[in-house]
């Protein structure tokens, strides 16, 4: 009799844990993007946010929290209910670069938080004054080897200055870095002729591109990218180490509980094969990647490890 009470005891409760899992989400889910409004990091959110809208529910409500370069938005997530209901939209900038580049951090990126999934990589491409005498990667080598530190680079972000310390190191090249506090006001002053190269993505530069103020020389990474089909790939201008794969994905409080965590991952993989997500993933000019779990966790590891072997070369301190 004990034994059957003990059965129907354990029964009754798993029961009432498949019921609350099945019930998930229970409310509207909100997506706290650490950036401001009208940044991609911003307009990807959003779309995310309508993907996932449309295979639950519940409402899904983006909540910009910008400030202290992504850290407010975190702190906000982390302090909100570990239920699966808040979550973090994010460029891989917060998860990757602070753990490099940031000496006192209010949180860990790799501890805190769970990895859900990525949906998309953006490119990185070198890109250099329209007018400019620099008609290639090449020529901008040559002359850097010729005269180093001449040739200078704006940089807006961790990101941006990673990517141009990683040219220079795969080049064996030195540069010049200048840096801008928006990456608008440094675009700006390349189309002008008073820096040389910004290393950014083509959506970010795809207006000057088409004024002809700005031009891309070289994509980062083993092939070129749909938007600009005439501009090699690093490997195609004998620079494989020249390879950035910039991507935004979504994260949970690592208090989350199992299997709240996996039902997430299967709603955004659901929500990721929809055929407004695909066609919002090609407007926005990214490459679908759909990482989840481990797979995106190991993504994330290694390129921490990637960053920092290159941060070290280059003699930048984590501030």
């Amino acid at each position: 009799m004990k034994k059957n009470l003990i059965r129907l005891a354990i029964t009754t409760l798993l029961g009432t844990f498949a019921c609350a899992a099945q019930a998930f989400p229970e409310r509207p889910i909100t997506v706290i993007v650490p950036f401001g409004s009208g940044t991609s990091v911003d307009a990807h959110g959003r779309e995310f946010a309508q993907a996932l809208g449309s295979v639950v529910t519940q409402p899904v409500v983006t909540d910009n929290r910008p400030g202290a370069e992504g850290t407010i938005g975190g702190i906000a997530v982390l302090n909100a209910a570990a239920d699966g209901h808040t979550l973090m939209f994010t460029s891989s900038s917060i998860p990757v670069l602070d753990p490099v580049m940031k000496k006192n951090q209010q949180f860990d990126p790799v501890r805190d938080f769970t990895p859900i999934c990525t949906i998309g990589r953006t490119s990185n491409v070198m890109n250099v004054t329209g007018s400019s005498s620099y008609k290639s990667a090449a020529d901008i080598v040559a002359a850097a080897k010729a005269q180093p530190g001449k040739i200078t680079f704006a940089y807006s972000s961790a990101t941006t200055r990673l990517a141009g310390e990683l040219f220079q190191q795969a080049a064996g090249v030195k540069f010049l870095g200048v840096p801008y506090k928006t990456s608008a006001s440094g675009l700006t002053d390349v189309a002008g002729g008073r820096v040389d190269l910004f290393f950014i993505d083509d959506v970010s530069a795809a207006s000057l591109y088409q004024g002809g103020k700005v031009r891309p020389l070289a994509v980062a990474g083993p092939t070129r990218v749909k938007a600009l089909p005439d501009t090699p790939s690093a490997t195609e201008i004998g620079m494989p180490g020249y390879n950035i794969l910039p991507w935004f994905g979504v994260y949970a409080s690592a208090k989350t509980p199992a299997p709240i965590v996996a039902q997430l991952r299967e709603l955004m993989t659901k929500a990721m094969k929809t055929p407004a997500a695909t066609a919002n993933i090609e407007k926005r000019g990214l490459s679908p990647m759909l990482l989840c779990g481990d797979d995106m966790g190991k993504l994330q590891r290694d390129e921490i490890e990637m960053w920092r072997g290159v941060t070290k070369k280059a003699g930048i301190e984590p501030e």
